[in-house]
C-alpha cells in the first residue's frame, strides 16, 4: 500500500514538471469545483487577520540583504482568479521546488538558529521553500499580494513557515510537509502571522487567542522603503546577522537535516 501511494505521487510530480493536463483531481479541488455553470464559489471563509505584529527576525534579515525582495505593496489588493490552469500551476511550482530542495537545517548550512533566504544547492529549510515558491510564482505573473509568508506553530510546538496563496475561491497553503495544497483551514497547524496584503514588509496577527481592538497604523506610502530597515541601519552596519530568536519571535528552522542529496541549481520551465 505504502509504495501504491508513492507511485501515484511520483506519477503526479513527473505529469505536472513535464506539464500534462491537470489530473481529475489534485489537492483539496475536484474537477467539479471548476464547473462554470457553478459559480465562482469558496472553499471557506478568508482567514482572520488580527492587529499588525513585528515581522520575525528571520525576515527582516532577509530583507536587509534583499530589499528590492520586501518592497512594493498595493492599496487594492485584488484576489488571483483560480482556474483549472492556475491550479496545475501552483502545483506544479509546489511540487517542482518540494522535489528538488533539499531539506537542510540553518544550523546544518549557515550554524545559526534562523536564516531566511533562497535555496541553492546545498538545500534550505521551511521558509526558504516559502521564499522560492513566492518568488517563481511572481516571475510568472502572480501578483506579490497574493503570495504570502506565514509562520505556524506544528501539534509539537515547532515554528514552521508555508506560504498562503490567496484567490477568489479561498486561500491555500503551500507546504513543504504536505506536497498536496489544501485550504488554510485544513492545514494542521497553529497560525500566529503572515504577511499583510497591502506592504509585505508588514506583518499582521493570526492567532486570534490574542488578537487585539487597537486601531491600524497608518500605511507608509507604496514603493517606500521599510520602516524597519531605515531603523536598523541606523544603529548598526550590519543588522541582523546574528539574530536568533525562539519560536515565539519567529523562528521557523527545523532541527531535523535531511539525507536527501543536493541538486543542481534551481531552473523551473
Amino acid at each position: 500500500m505504502f509504495w501504491c501511494k508513492r507511485i501515484v505521487v511520483l506519477a503526479g510530480i513527473a505529469a505536472g514538471l513535464a506539464g500534462c493536463e491537470t489530473p481529475d483531481r489534485v489537492g483539496s479541488i475536484g474537477s467539479s469545483f471548476f464547473d462554470n455553470s457553478a459559480g465562482v464559489h469558496l472553499v471557506v471563509a478568508a482567514m482572520p487577520e488580527g492587529q499588525q505584529v513585528m515581522a520575525p527576525y528571520g525576515y527582516i534579515g532577509f530583507c536587509v540583504r534583499n530589499p528590492d525582495e520586501c518592497g512594493g505593496g498595493t492599496d487594492a489588493p485584488k484576489d488571483a482568479a483560480l482556474t483549472p490552469e492556475s491550479w496545475a500551476e501552483l502545483n506544479k511550482v509546489n511540487n517542482y521546488v518540494n522535489n528538488t530542495v533539499p531539506q537542510v537545517s540553518d544550523y546544518a548550512l549557515y550554524d545559526r538558529a534562523e536564516w531566511w533566504a533562497y535555496p541553492g544547492a546545498n538545500g534550505g529549510d521551511c521558509e526558504d521553500f516559502a521564499l522560492m515558491k513566492r518568488k517563481l510564482l511572481i516571475e510568472r505573473g502572480w501578483a506579490a499580494e497574493n503570495l504570502l509568508v506565514a509562520v505556524v506553530r506544528e501539534w509539537n510546538g515547532e515554528g514552521h513557515a508555508v506560504l498562503v496563496v490567496k484567490t477568489d475561491r479561498g486561500e491555500f497553503v503551500l507546504d513543504n510537509k504536505n506536497w498536496e495544497i489544501v485550504a488554510w483551514s485544513d492545514a494542521p497547524y497553529q497560525w500566529i502571522k503572515r504577511q499583510s496584503r497591502e506592504r509585505p514588509y508588514i506583518w499582521v496577527n493570526l492567532d486570534r487567542r490574542t488578537f487585539r481592538d487597537v486601531a491600524q497604523a497608518a500605511l507608509p506610502p507604496v514603493g517606500e522603503p521599510a520602516p524597519f530597515l531605515a531603523a536598523i541601519q541606523k544603529k548598526t552596519p550590519q543588522p541582523a546577522l546574528d539574530m536568533r530568536p525562539g519560536v515565539n519571535e519567529g523562528q521557523t528552522a527545523s532541527r531535523d537535516i535531511s539525507k536527501e542529496e543536493p541538486t543542481a541549481a534551481l531552473a523551473l520551465n
